[in-house]
């Protein structure tokens, strides 16, 4: 027999009444994640910093949002998944770093069968 290689990033989840993706069907939403606080502005001797930790569940996504006075950066922890900004849309997997602009619509949809988990950072305009 040959050696054999996958990426779990690459495998196929099981089907079945138990299996996520089934128990996803029944759900009126996709958008499906977590998201604790790590560092609040409150916090912060600027007072213009927050800093949290999502993890998108698999075949889900964020609802997408901006925010005119900040600017934010994604890092992605683990997982594989799709950023759009704007207009734009490209693949992120564990290890990216995602800069988002001020104001810009962002979205991040998890396209694997694993949780995609990222820490992001904004900070506010001066001014």
């Amino acid at each position: 027999m040959k050696s054999y290689k996958k990426n779990l990033l690459d495998a196929v989840p099981e089907e079945g009444s138990g299996a996520f993706a089934e128990l996803l069907k029944d759900s009126d939403s996709k958008v499906l994640r977590d998201t604790l606080m790590l560092l609040t502005k409150d916090n912060t001797e600027s007072g213009k910093i927050d800093v949290g930790f999502t993890v998108i569940y698999p075949g889900c996504n964020t609802k997408g949002h901006s925010h005119s006075p900040k600017e934010e950066v994604y890092f992605v922890t683990e997982g594989k998944g799709i950023m759009v900004i704007d207009e734009e849309e490209f693949e992120i997997q564990k290890g990216d770093v995602v800069y988002v602009p001020f104001g810009k619509f962002h979205r991040t949809i998890n396209s694997s069968p694993l949780p995609l988990s990222y820490v992001w950072i904004t900070v506010e305009k001066e001014g």
